[in-house]
């Protein structure tokens, strides 16, 4: 039919000069925008976890991705913009800009967001002579919004368990206080696939209300775990201290005890199913602070599940080794 102009396929689309011009544009504008994010001048890390930054950057990156090619195809719209943004992470990560926990978690928002900015770039609203100022203004105009408020904040209790054929009496030592675990001992987990460090030990200087256990990671990673309850053979919990985790250990916007998230307390619960066989429960609250907390949280939950599996597995396996004798 006259007047209709069949969408060229993706791999055409992007073998043109005005998707390549598009997808350096998109990608200039992202890194650009992290530089800017980088600073201390614009708030740093602030910057970064905002809506304006981890949302709206990536849909004008997007959205920039896209503009330049006339009748672009949905899967074009789709996915050309995933180009932009993998050209700014990978640029991002060579610079030390950002780590791999970073990118994990920010990967698919940011991969999504540029999608929907292709779709905007091929809309009636997206060509129109007021889209390509709005949009790539928006995404600032936002953060100096979000900068003036508070981070609103969520508490978040994560809550594993573990069977072991051991009775409570065998396994509350290990509980207490844990030997340095070793290599052998260690077993593959996502929080370490991530980038977080593994743990070392925990030790306690006295037992009872009061005393104070340590927790070591790698990297230099040390908690200050202090008692507030103490049931022998059935409870201990502790609050937790990440004043002295170093700076570099972790990525700036997730760093424990930072501005955006923090571990607050830990439970260790007993529960003896028989004379022989023990539940172990392991519970932590966590206190995330962000724009986007119900995302956030799903992320803080997932890795906090991770590191308290592969606490409670190593305890189990030493509980039932000594059992065994």
């Amino acid at each position: 039919m006259e007047g209709i102009v069949k969408p060229s396929s993706f791999k055409s689309l992007l073998l043109g000069r005005a998707a390549q011009a598009g997808v350096l544009s998109g990608a200039a504008y992202g890194l650009l925008g992290r530089l800017v994010g980088a600073t201390n001048v614009a708030g740093g890390a602030f910057v970064v976890m905002t809506v304006g930054f981890i949302f709206l950057v990536p849909l004008a990156m997007g959205y920039l991705t896209v503009r330049p090619t006339p009748h672009a195809s949905r899967t074009f719209k789709f996915f050309a913009p995933w180009i932009s943004c993998v050209l700014v992470v990978a640029a991002s990560m060579i610079a030390g800009l950002e780590g791999a926990i970073c990118v994990i978690f920010a990967l698919p928002v940011m991969l999504l967001s540029a999608s929907l900015g292709g779709f905007l770039a091929g809309s009636p609203l997206g060509r129109s002579r007021a889209g390509l100022p709005a949009v790539v203004l928006l995404p600032w105009a936002m953060v100096g919004l979000e900068q003036g408020t508070a981070l609103p904040e969520r508490h978040v209790v994560t809550t594993t368990q573990i069977e072991i054929a051991a009775p409570v009496a065998a396994v509350w030592p290990l509980v207490v206080s844990v030997d340095s675990i070793r290599e052998a001992e260690q077993r593959p987990a996502m929080f370490t696939a991530i980038g977080f460090p593994r743990p070392i030990a925990a030790t306690l200087d006295h037992p009872g209300v009061g005393g104070v256990r340590t927790a070591s990671f790698e990297r230099g990673v040390v908690f200050r775990e202090a008692v507030t309850d103490w049931e022998p053979g059935r409870r201990i919990r502790f609050t937790i201290d990440a004043t002295a985790v170093p700076k570099e250990a972790l990525d700036p916007h997730v760093t424990i005890g930072g501005p955006f998230f923090d571990v607050l307390t830990g439970t260790y619960e007993l529960h003896a199913l028989s004379p022989t066989r023990t539940l172990l429960v392991l519970r932590s609250e966590h206190r995330v602070s962000t724009r986007f907390n119900p995302y956030a949280s799903w992320w803080a939950n997932r890795v906090m599940e991770s590191v308290q599996d592969n606490i409670l597995h190593v305890l189990r396996a030493r509980a039932e080794r000594a059992r065994l004798g």
